[in-house]
């Protein structure tokens, strides 16, 4: 690659993705909603531009952009991905509509390759709605996100665009502020708050920020036509090793309240997954390991409280 475009470009993975970007000599234009958006932590990068474009203008990319040397798009952008905005169903179908527009707008900027963030809250509801419970109303995002990736593969595809799919597992990490687990957990037990938890038992798996960063790279680079590329570590486990290790990098002798929370989720196995497709068709394998990240996260946090 020498060239991409990253939408969503000074979010939490976005603004990773984009240094890593940078960092390999790769070309990129960082599309930012307005003027008003932070983007301190990308402005400076080598080889980076910035576009200014709302989500609802995405379909006139190709005639904001002049480029027509673009490798791949990485769509990141996504209105509501956390809170109550997961559940506006007018928002989350924006969202459907947008993707559609950008996938579009590959063709008027002759890039070949679109790389599409999803989740694997897909595979939740997915599940979910195997079974006769109601889902609850946040569930429109990971809805959401079924409905583009379907979308965009099929209009991609009329269109001679290379399609690939990114399913996301949890990415964690210095920069993230949304109210996620991790970022939520470690804030709460630096400052003393006393954390509560469900058991635990289900299946979870942590990928860090940089790490989450070259995957996609690999993946924008050597992954294949409609393939579906699982973002994670290659050792999902039980949620509550992963809770007691980041308790254990805060201090060993907190209290957290396991099991204080009933469980009302949908439990993945993980066999949902070919866990280990990018390093099978990139070669690339993460190198920070959990605990590692976290004391990484840690550090930020405490120099950001400072």
């Amino acid at each position: 690659m020498k060239k991409v475009i990253v939408t969503g470009a000074n979010g939490f993975i976005g603004t990773a993705l984009c240094r890593e970007l940078a960092s390999q000599n790769i070309e990129v234009l960082a599309v930012v909603r307005d003027r008003k958006e932070n983007i301190e932590n990308i402005k400076d990068l080598p080889g980076l531009r910035i576009v200014y474009c709302d989500l609802a203008e995405f379909k006139k990319l190709g005639q904001i952009i002049p480029d027509r040397d673009v490798d791949v798009l990485y769509h990141l952008a996504w209105v509501g991905t956390a809170g109550p905005l997961r559940g506006d169903y007018e928002v989350q179908m924006n969202n459907l509509r947008y993707t559609c527009d950008t996938v579009l707008a590959c063709r008027e900027l002759q890039c070949r390759k679109f790389v599409f963030a999803s989740s694997i809250m897909e595979y939740e509801i997915d599940a979910l709605m195997k079974t006769d419970a109601t889902p609850g109303i946040n569930t429109l995002y990971s809805s959401g996100k079924v409905a583009a990736d379907y979308f965009a593969r099929t209009i991609a595809g009329s269109l001679g665009i290379s399609y690939i799919r990114t399913v996301i597992s949890n990415i964690y990490g210095p920069g993230e502020t949304s109210p996620r687990l991790i970022n939520t957990s470690l804030r709460k037990l630096l400052s003393g708050e006393r954390c509560a938890f469900s058991e635990g038992n289900q299946m979870y798996d942590f990928i860090y920020v940089a790490d989450a960063a070259k995957a996609f790279c690999a993946v924008g680079e050597k992954g294949r036509e409609n393939k579906t590329y699982y973002i994670g570590s290659l050792s999902p486990r039980p949620l509550k090793e992963f809770l007691c290790e980041m308790r254990d990098q805060v201090d060993a002798s907190i209290e957290i309240g396991l099991g204080e929370i009933p469980f009302e989720g949908i439990s993945l196995t993980y066999q949902e997954f070919d866990i280990e497709a990018v390093k099978k068709d990139t070669g690339f394998v993460p190198t920070i390991d959990f605990a590692e990240g976290i004391q990484n996260t840690i550090k930020w946090l405490k120099e950001e409280s400072e």
